[in-house]
């Protein structure tokens, strides 16, 4: 049986309206720090990288999204 994992970084923005807006970066490099993420974000945020309707002004969060998949051979 094959297994595939896939690893997707998620940063999530906040809006001024009090919404949320999320970017998943499938692939991301290996071994990026915390400060790197951050760092990342910041600039997103200020250069309204995100678009005039869903301006974001801060950052909310980010984390690795791990999937698992494991093929079943059928008989």
């Amino acid at each position: 049986m094959a297994e595939i994992t896939k690893k997707n970084l998620v940063l999530t923005f906040g809006t001024g309206a009090g919404k949320e807006v999320k970017i998943t970066i499938a692939k991301p490099k290996e071994g990026l720090t915390s400060g790197e993420i951050s760092s990342a974000m910041t600039t997103i945020i200020a250069a309204n990288a995100l678009g005039e309707d869903s301006l974001v002004a801060t950052k909310v969060s980010a984390k690795y999204v791990v999937q698992q998949t494991e093929a079943i051979t059928l008989a």
